[in-house]
């Protein structure tokens, strides 16, 4: 719950970046996720940071995102960690004779790290979706559910555009924001000395 909500709060707030760019994956027709330039992984540059520094910036994140840390990070020391972990809801809807329908996703986040860089693989989501309704829930794959959004050429439909981006803002704040690379804009009217 807590991820959910700290998601949710970096969303409404104003995105800053350490003059790095954001990190971008977009959703294709198949449910897997690629860079701006097509790749399946990203390189981030974090000029005058060892690889030591740069692993203990997104761990200390990981503790601070996740409310069990343990359960859904596995490490090897200074070099690569990874999350597995299930996700926010995805999408929602109603279906007749099931009631109110939701659905999230396991995935799973790599991170790999040397001298000066980041490497983030792009994030990698489980076949098989968590549903939850108010009826009985019927199974359902990811790119089952996603299949329709996309036309024949691998083009988002218009009318689907809105839940392509929910997914990719779910994916890509939870990176940036273990990547340092998000903040929360201070609150008007606080002072760094409350806490």
């Amino acid at each position: 719950m807590k991820k959910i909500l700290l998601i949710s709060l970096l969303i409404c707030f104003t995105l800053t970046s350490h003059s790095q760019e954001l990190v971008k994956f977009h959703l294709q027709s198949n449910g897997a996720f690629v860079s701006d330039e097509g790749k399946d992984f990203v390189i981030v540059e974090f000029p005058n940071k060892n690889q030591q520094e740069l692993y203990n910036l997104v761990k200390s994140n990981v503790m601070t995102l996740y409310n069990k840390p343990s359960e859904v990070m596995t490490e090897l020391e200074f070099s690569k960690i990874t999350i597995h972990a299930l996700s926010g809801i995805i999408y929602n809807t109603m279906k007749m004779f099931i009631g109110f329908v939701e659905y999230r996703a396991r995935y799973t986040l790599d991170f790999h790290f040397k001298d000066g860089r980041i490497k983030i693989d792009a994030p990698s989501i489980n076949t098989q979706l968590n549903v939850r309704s108010s009826g009985t829930p019927i199974a359902e794959t990811f790119p089952g559910l996603i299949e329709d959004w996309f036309d024949k050429k691998g083009n988002v439909k218009s009318k689907k555009t809105d839940e392509v981006s929910k997914i990719e803002i779910e994916f890509n704040s939870e990176i940036n924001y273990l990547l340092g690379l998000l903040k929360k804009e201070k609150e008007k009217g606080t002072s760094e000395e409350d806490w």
